[in-house]
């Protein structure tokens, strides 16, 4: 059976309460502000004082380390809040009415703007409650990452700048900072003297150019650069690969390939880069060579097979290779196989996706060539019955350290049930829509299995699973803490689920039943 749900700790539960107690007050608040109809002043004052005097409790006697946990847990009751004061309104009431209450809740967002929260996510964050962020997001000089998303989505750009600016200017000691389609040139430059401890930053689908790349290279701590979708060319790409001296990462990019090729032709004096990420959908066998020359320590490399372009066996020259993401080829004649057989050893990581003709002895070969794989995502594989006889014996234990299958395809069920029945170490498991699952075949892999280590586990189709499934997995997986998407399973009813859920709340297990959507708030 699965482990007792536990207490929370002390400080935990006293957090939740004061972060429920701050959502009563506001509730309590919203009557009196729509009863100062005449003097909305005097009432926007004593909102103001309120807010004050919980700032400054807030700020006093809640410690640093539990800031961030405070604020998820704030953003989400606040959330509810503003959902259930649209709930209790009328169909014909003003929008003055509507503004009024809203701003009460929106007032309490406020006690988050403190020096002591360390990440924020402004896409997490209900729109509402947005431009208190944008007007007073300079008081956080605390943030160590942050994350301003799409902000106008590249409509308001110019707007959007100076605001921008005047948020960044204080944050000394931010670290990772994401802004999408709004940065600009003006504000790397602003962004490199107030914020010279930067390591990583998303730009994606700005309008930056090729004038940036000389403001990004004075930060000298940069290791992660993602500008795709960008106006930045291969000639600045070039420069930002030579000068920015600590870069590891730049995302996705289709030409870093042709960048290599220039540095090695033009600059000899560059012996190595310390990338460590190589993704492109356009490569040849010529780029990866010298991906193995001039990045001696690399380790994650996604590509789009071309088999007119690349010989996939040139990845055998990466001596660090560790996690490896291929798209569109062929198991057998693509030499995938050949592939594994000599850098499996070190592979943690293995991402197929589109790949044809996998069948039970590639994926035999894959549990004996990477005996040290970790993680294992199948999407969208034409994945067939067995044209050959498979291996029998096995010189190692099949899949013995796997702890992470994500398998998104279509298949016989004789595939998924070797996998699982080997994996005694695996901890999370995602199946997708089309992936055959049955009764009998999970009894089948739990008297080979019991998935004691089984932490997660999400089903998101089924059309023969039955409510027994889930009781004999609460039975097996001592461990379990996840078993989402019951509701997608098409023979269970929904008077079971509930039956279920009872059963879980009165043994106390810590297992979490509720669908993905609502899980993550």
């Amino acid at each position: 059976m699965p482990r007792i749900g536990q207490p929370g700790r002390l400080e935990e539960l006293a957090m939740k309460q004061s972060v429920a107690r701050v959502c009563q007050i506001a509730e309590m608040l919203i009557p009196q502000m729509l009863s100062c109809k005449q003097d909305g002043t005097e009432g926007q004052k004593y909102l103001r004082a309120v807010v004050v005097e919980l700032w400054d409790q807030f700020d006093h006697c809640v410690p640093g380390y539990l800031y961030d946990e405070m604020a998820h847990e704030m953003i989400r009751q606040l959330s509810h809040l503003i959902e259930r004061v649209k709930q209790a309104m009328e169909i014909r009431a003003s929008m003055a009415k509507f503004l009024c209450q809203v701003n009460v809740v929106i007032a309490m967002s406020e006690l988050l703007l403190s020096r002591k929260l360390r990440i924020l996510e402004i896409d997490k964050i209900p729109k509402m409650m947005r431009h208190l962020f944008y007007a007073k997001m300079n008081r956080l000089k605390g943030l160590r990452y942050l994350s301003l998303g799409s902000m106008s989505g590249g409509w308001k750009t110019d707007d959007m700048e100076k605001t921008i600016m005047n948020c960044l200017e204080p944050m000394r000691n931010l670290r990772a900072l994401t802004l999408n389609y709004d940065c600009t040139d003006t504000i790397l430059r602003a962004l490199s003297k107030s914020c010279p401890n930067l390591e990583y930053v998303d730009f994606s689908s700005s309008k930056l150019t090729n004038d940036s790349i000389g403001i990004l290279t004075k930060l000298k701590n940069l290791k992660v650069v993602i500008l795709i979708r960008t106006q930045v060319t291969i000639a600045g790409m070039i420069e930002l690969l030579i000068k920015a001296k600590n870069l590891t990462d730049i995302g996705r990019y289709d030409e870093i390939g042709k960048c290599l090729e220039f540095i090695d032709q033009n600059y000899p004096q560059v012996s190595s880069l310390k990338l460590r990420k190589f993704e492109t959908r356009f490569a040849t066998t010529r780029h990866i060579q010298l991906l193995a020359e001039l990045c001696p320590d690399m380790e994650h490399v996604s590509l789009f097979h071309n088999m007119m372009l690349m010989d996939l066996m040139s990845l055998i020259a990466i001596n660090n290779l560790s996690e490896l993401y291929l798209l569109s080829c062929d198991f057998f004649a693509d030499r995938v196989r050949d592939v594994l057989e000599v850098k499996g050893c070190n592979l943690t990581e293995l991402h197929l996706e589109h790949v044809e003709q996998i069948d039970m002895n590639a994926l035999i070969y894959i549990s004996q060539y990477c005996p040290d794989l970790k993680s294992l995502s199948l999407y969208n594989c034409v994945l067939i019955p067995s044209t050959s006889l498979h291996i029998r014996r096995f010189a190692i234990p099949p899949f013995m350290n796997l702890e992470r299958l994500s398998f998104v395809s279509q298949c016989p069920f004789q595939h998924l049930e070797f996998i699982l029945g080997t994996a005694l170490k695996i901890t999370f498991i995602q199946l997708g829509t089309q992936v055959y699952t049955s009764d009998e075949m999970f009894e089948r892999i739990l008297l080979k299995n019991p998935m004691q280590h089984l932490e997660d586990l999400r089903i998101i189709n089924s059309e023969e699973l039955t409510i027994q499934t889930a009781y004999r997995l609460l039975d097996s997986c001592i461990n379990l803490t996840s078993l989402t998407e019951i509701e997608c399973w098409k023979k269970v009813k929904d008077f079971e689920i509930v039956l279920l859920r009872q059963m879980i709340r009165e043994k106390n297990y810590n297992v979490n039943t509720a669908p993905l959507r609502n899980y993550a708030q």
